[in-house]
């Protein structure tokens, strides 16, 4: 059974005396009603956002471990010339869940990242999100989850995360990203679909989750177009997750104890996983994919490159449409102790 909750049973403005207390329902569509609507609920509130087209500048999380519920209908557009991020993080822990998101590509085509914080936790959950002129999610050290999401027609990568520094010394938890569907082959310029990594020194983030997501990258040769990237981490999983087209379909670099299971990638330019500068005791099992000669010839199915060492590519069908199944250079070839490679075709 389904219970509508009407909008009388929510508090408006400023305190209402509707019968959910915490729950805070926007008046309006305009910047004027939501910024009430968020002061009202404050910290640690909910915020409604009933059907409806709202048009937003500067729209700031200003109110720490925010959520911001969205009904079915609930459609957010950047106004036209406006040049700041869509969502600015200026408070962590902002939750949304739902709404549709343009980011106005053709009205506002300054360069600005749809999401952007420092520092910040954010978590997205089921909501949909196009038209970036730059990139998607774009935070630096904050715990990130993106789930059930629909990112298409972005210039740049829908999700990038940085590490640029450790946690009171210990390592980042990098962020999940979870059951989404990505479309990069509407509007792409450059670089690739999920983008996790960390800044100066190799080691600042763990534990990456990159899940049974749908990604359509371009088929096309440029250098970045690479569906999943995971740089510098230790221990990032990438699972369960089906690529079409893109020049990389999976890459882990300079990562140690990573896994690449149980993914499926079509027509793929150079190759379908990546273990590059100098990954170790990694494991790539249980993959399948083929290759899309463009341009050059692909590589293989996998590349192990720049000393690897330690790796595990055993069980995988990623050799149709690839000069080699397996790749490795000489370095990794040579490296101790050497990368164990059996039961691909």
């Amino acid at each position: 059974m389904t219970t509508r909750i009407p909008n009388y049973m929510l508090l408006t403005p400023p305190s209402g005396g509707g019968s959910l207390p915490g729950v805070v329902a926007v008046t309006g569509f305009t910047m004027t009603e939501i910024n009430a609507a968020l002061a009202s609920a404050g910290a640690g509130g909910t915020v409604y956002f009933p059907p409806g087209n709202y048009t937003v500048a500067g729209l700031t999380a200003s109110y720490a471990n925010q959520r911001w519920w969205c009904a079915p209908g609930a459609k957010f557009k950047k106004a036209d010339s406006n040049t700041a991020a869509m969502i600015a993080l200026s408070a962590s822990g902002l939750v949304i869940e739902g709404g549709d998101w343009d980011a106005n590509r053709s009205g506002a085509p300054a360069t600005a990242v749809t999401i952007d914080g420092t520092d910040m936790d954010f978590t997205m959950i089921g909501a949909t999100v196009h038209g970036g002129t730059s990139w998607g999610v774009a935070i630096d050290n904050g715990l990130v989850r993106v789930e059930d999401c629909y990112f298409y027609n972005f210039a740049y990568a829908v999700l990038i995360w940085r590490a640029t520094n450790k946690l009171a010394g210990k390592y980042r938890v990098a962020p999940t990203v979870r059951g989404n569907r990505i479309d990069r082959q509407t509007g792409y310029t450059s670089s690739a679909g999920i983008i996790i990594r960390s800044v100066g020194t190799a080691g600042y983030h763990q534990g990456a989750q990159v899940e049974n997501n749908r990604i359509w990258m371009p088929v096309s040769e440029v250098y970045d177009n690479v569906a999943i990237e995971i740089t510098e981490g230790i221990k990032p999983r990438i699972d369960g997750n089906l690529v079409e087209g893109g020049r990389i379909a999976f890459s882990l670099g300079a990562a140690i104890g990573g896994t690449v299971t149980g993914n499926m990638a079509n027509a793929v330019g150079d190759y379908v996983v990546e273990l590059a500068s100098a990954c170790s005791n990694c494991s790539v099992t249980g993959n399948s994919g083929t290759g899309l000669f463009l341009g050059i010839t692909g590589t293989g199915g996998c590349v192990i490159t720049s000393g690897g060492n330690g790796n595990v590519v055993v069980g995988n069908r990623i050799g149709q449409g690839f000069p080699n199944v397996v790749y490795q250079d000489s370095s990794s070839a040579a490296a101790s102790p050497s990368n164990l490679i059996t039961s691909n075709a």
